[in-house]
């Protein structure tokens, strides 16, 4: 936990001095982030299913009978069996294949952030503990993969490319079919909203959404298993998200009030405040906004230049900038620090290269998940019953 206290001191002094000073940009805060959070060892869950992959599944795979026997692989793209294929048959390990992945997602999706924002810091800040963190820690491999795509992508959707643009979607969905999804915000920047307008769409989306739920569904079969779970059945909001869902449509329409150049980073936020709003009635859709969040994290970073009754001031700008610091610090820390189960996943930090100087890294999947797993079934298995 210490480690997360200290970060957060760094980003803090970092965001003020940002808003005080020339904003330098650098890759030393990008490294510090990759080198974190790329390389962490024995956190989060979802590396239980992709190391046993990597290291039992995948390497008794036939290519004389490869597509058909993917097909049995719990629906896993092939774009994703092929990386670890290649990367196994290199002799790397799973936490160097992972982190060396990880490594790039991050610097492209990070680099991207940085040039798009005015307060890097504050934007970094915000993408990672809203979901990047986690998806690193996890890892959320195969999306984040997939996002990396998306951020690449984005330069055809400036310079109206569509079959550039369709093509790198195209190749994100051989590593999460999800992707398929981002082929329509091609035409984002054609999304124009008054605040009024914006709040009645959210609402109007909520009562639809029941209706279309099933269709994609239809689109994309394996996610309706999670429908019936316990961490995906419908659920009704919280005066939390209201309070969240007002002060993003507050920050997005006083920054983008009267700019036209930036109408796709708009776009994108707008969907963003959307599906978190939906995602707290429909926790399935949830998984979507990773997509969006590098947007919504650009956005945020102007929180300094509001301006309310055409008045700014350095006192408000850094008013705006500390709200925003401390609320969603504060949510933060109430939703893993305060929940035992997060806690455990992803606030005991540990990183790959700190244990591999102490020799306690472990010598296969096996012995590395004894015990880690069966501590996640019973903090599971608590959770579901309070």
């Amino acid at each position: 936990m210490i480690i997360y206290i200290y970060l957060s001191i760094f980003f803090f002094l970092g965001i003020i001095k940002n808003e005080f000073f020339k904003n330098k940009k650098s890759n030393f805060l990008i490294f510090i982030i990759i080198f974190l959070f790329s390389f962490s060892y024995q956190m989060g869950s979802d590396w239980l299913s992709y190391q046993e992959w990597y290291e039992n599944i995948f390497p008794k795979l036939e290519w004389n009978n490869f597509y058909k026997q993917i097909q049995g692989l719990e629906g896993l793209e092939v774009g994703y069996v092929l990386l670890n294929l290649i990367f196994f048959h290199l002799g790397f390990s799973y936490e160097i294949f992972m982190g060396t992945v990880l490594f790039i997602c991050s610097f492209i999706i990070l680099k991207f952030i940085q040039k798009e924002s005015k307060n890097h810091y504050l934007a970094f800040y915000f993408f990672l503990i809203n979901g990047f963190l986690v998806a690193l820690l996890e890892p959320v491999f195969r999306q984040l993969i997939a996002l990396t795509f998306f951020i690449i992508a984005i330069k055809y959707l400036k310079e109206r490319k569509i079959y550039k643009y369709t093509f790198i979607i195209l190749v994100a969905s051989l590593f999460h079919k999800s992707a398929l999804l981002l082929l329509p915000l091609y035409f984002v920047e054609y999304i124009k909203f008054n605040m009024k307008k914006f709040i009645l769409l959210t609402f109007f989306s909520k009562i639809v959404l029941n209706i279309f739920l099933e269709i994609i569904f239809l689109i994309l079969p394996k996610y309706a298993n999670y429908l019936n779970s316990e961490r995906y059945m419908l659920r009704d909001g919280s005066l939390k998200m209201y309070i969240i869902y007002f002060y993003y449509i507050f920050i997005l329409f006083n920054i983008y009030r009267g700019k036209k150049n930036e109408n796709y980073i708009f776009g994108l936020t707008s969907l963003y405040i959307i599906v978190y709003f939906l995602s707290n009635y429909f926790p399935i859709i949830k998984r979507f906004d990773l997509y969006l969040l590098p947007f919504i994290s650009i956005t945020i970073s102007y929180v300094g230049e509001i301006r309310l009754f055409r008045n700014k001031s350095k006192i408000k700008s850094i008013f705006y900038t500390l709200i925003t610091f401390f609320l969603f610090t504060g949510i933060f820390y109430k939703n893993y620090y305060l929940d035992e189960f997060n806690r455990f996943r992803y606030l005991n930090y540990k990183n790959y290269f700190i244990e591999l100087s102490k020799e306690n890294i472990a010598k296969n999947f096996y012995e590395k998940s004894s015990g880690y797993k069966e501590k996640i079934d019973i903090l599971q298995e608590k959770e579901k019953n309070n």
